[in-house]
């Protein structure tokens, strides 16, 4: 799959922000029509975003937009912006359920069909943020073939289970494993929600790294400084490679399917874990 470590946010209806997105060099911008535009900003934002995204799209970065949620006022509209040729993506926010994902599907097909862009070019990537999309991840996952990742929203799923968010995140792990599977149990990209202490360099290096553990490949950013940070904790550690080195040496040297290395028994999904490790360090310094 294609690298989706990092989605920063840019506010479609700050000018300065919009600018100065098209020198940053994130995987992937996500423009944001929703909770970043207050309601009364929403047709400036759409405007904007429509006479930015012809220079968005030439960016070496994918570009993804941030609709408001299916049934608002707004949905029909952004998504009109949205589905355009060069958006990479569509990102669905607040969804819960697999009726959500159809009444998008249909609309962004329609839409594909009269912008002459290729049928289910454009992928959906949604955000489950409450106790029911948690609940639903799995039939979230297989409910389309547009489906490119499941994000991990902490900050509304805290909301709408009556808790408070914290820094530890141990309020939320039980969730975040739940989405994290179901998004591997279909070879989708795990995306895990944004650190909002943007500050606070080392919390969010440490909160990636949890995050890597737990299957995430991937995280939404609010500031350009979280970029290469994001990248650094996603990254295969120096450590990590060495042990994946020894690992697969010791491995060739065996006359059997079984070795040891450092007093632990090396077999079959030790070998894919190393060589998986050294396919990631691969991976990101091509």
């Amino acid at each position: 799959m294609d690298l989706l470590r990092s989605l920063l946010f840019v506010p479609a209806d700050s000018s300065r922000k919009l600018a100065k997105a098209r020198s940053l060099r994130p995987d992937a911008f996500i423009y944001d029509l929703e909770d970043a535009v207050a309601p009364d900003k929403k047709l400036q934002a759409r405007a904007m975003l429509a006479e930015e995204l012809p220079h968005a799209v030439e960016l070496p970065v994918k570009i993804f937009i941030r609709v408001n949620r299916v049934g608002t006022a707004f949905f029909e509209e952004d998504l009109r912006v949205a589905v355009r040729r060069g958006v990479f993506g569509v990102v669905l926010p607040k969804c819960g359920a697999v009726e959500e994902v159809a009444v998008v599907e249909k609309q962004m097909l329609a839409l594909e069909e009269k912008n002459g862009i290729a049928k289910n070019s454009i992928k959906l990537l949604p955000i489950l943020e409450s106790a029911q999309g948690v609940i639903r991840a799995g039939e979230l996952a297989r409910s389309s073939s547009r489906i490119l990742a499941l994000i991990f929203g902490a900050e509304d799923y805290c909301v709408d289970m009556g808790i408070s968010h914290t820094k530890a995140g141990e309020e939320v792990a039980f969730a975040q494993s739940m989405v994290a599977l179901a998004a591997k149990s279909q070879g989708l990209h795990a995306i895990d929600g944004v650190f909002t202490y943007f500050n606070d360099e080392a919390g969010l290096f440490d909160e990636t790294r949890r995050m890597r553990r737990t299957g995430f490949t991937g995280k939404m950013l609010i500031h350009p400084n979280q970029i290469q940070t994001v990248h650094r904790a996603l990254a295969s550690s120096a450590e990590e490679i060495a042990w994946a080195e020894e690992v697969l040496g010791a491995f060739d040297r065996a006359q059997s399917g079984v070795t040891a290395v450092r007093g632990k028994m090396v077999d079959e999904p030790v070998i894919l874990q190393a060589r998986r490790i050294l396919k990631q360090r691969d991976d990101y310094t091509s």
